[in-house]
């Protein structure tokens, strides 16, 4: 039996395991099986796969997509250019890290953004954030990035936001856990009174379907997805990473 899975903290809520359990039935793949690894540490990535040699392949989840890279042996280009991984593959007993959610994300917002979604504010500075700017610079939107505490990449924070910014800025990506179950009453401080009809308000959570940051701005008219169709998407992709390297 060969083991894929997920590592992160928590992943209670993953869907993965459904996601993938339909893949290896369509597949007839019952040498496969995926597993959920809540790890403490990032360090606890080595201790399990050597533990467990039947561990072929992984994804990745918050807050580990970053802090993994130097556990790795090898990056693609696209996760080296990202900055941050969501798949990784042992080939050779070397571990090689790739990113899918770049490619799941473009795919997800593609019908859905228009002309006038040519500035974005991405919410939070973590793995997820750095795969969704990846993506934005692809599709020719510029972006600011909004963190607690600001920094290189994210040098405003929430408290610098004005209702004009969030005016100016017709594209709002969450990129934090902000609003996941089992916190699903809490929402971002942001200005919401700058959103309006004209935004498209994306929230990378999908547990719930519906957050607070998603509720709030339907309330006032704009369009506002979450992040299921991306995790379709990017396990769709992680699936084909690891066949490809014969799993």
């Amino acid at each position: 039996m060969k083991t894929l899975g997920l590592i992160g903290h928590p992943v209670s809520h993953s869907k993965s395991p459904q996601i993938f359990a339909e893949k290896f039935e369509l597949a007839k793949r019952s040498d496969l099986e995926y597993r959920l690894f809540d790890l403490d540490h990032v360090s606890d990535f080595l201790t399990l796969t050597q533990n467990n040699p039947g561990i072929v392949g992984l994804n990745v989840t918050v807050p580990y997509k970053k802090t993994i890279l130097p556990l790795l042996d090898e990056l693609t280009e696209e996760a080296k250019e990202i900055g941050a991984v969501n798949t990784i593959v042992k080939v050779n007993n070397r571990w090689i890290g790739d990113n899918t959610d770049a490619w799941g994300f473009s795919r997800s917002i593609q019908p859905f953004l228009k002309g006038r979604h040519e500035r974005a504010l991405i919410f939070g500075n973590g793995g997820a954030s750095k795969a969704v700017a990846y993506s934005l610079k692809k599709l020719g939107v510029s972006y600011h990035i909004i963190s607690r505490s600001g920094s290189e990449t994210a040098g405003a924070t929430y408290k610098d936001l004005t209702t004009e910014a969030i005016k100016h800025h017709l594209l709002l990506i969450n990129c934090t856990p902000v609003g996941m179950t089992p916190l699903e009453s809490s929402f971002l401080e942001i200005p919401y009174d700058g959103i309006s009809e004209n935004h498209l308000v994306v929230d990378l959570v999908y547990n719930p379907e519906t957050t607070q940051l998603m509720t709030f701005a339907r309330q006032r008219g704009a369009v506002a997805m979450n992040g299921k169709d991306m995790l379709r998407l990017q396990a769709e992709k992680s699936w084909e990473v690891w066949l490809h390297n014969g799993i």
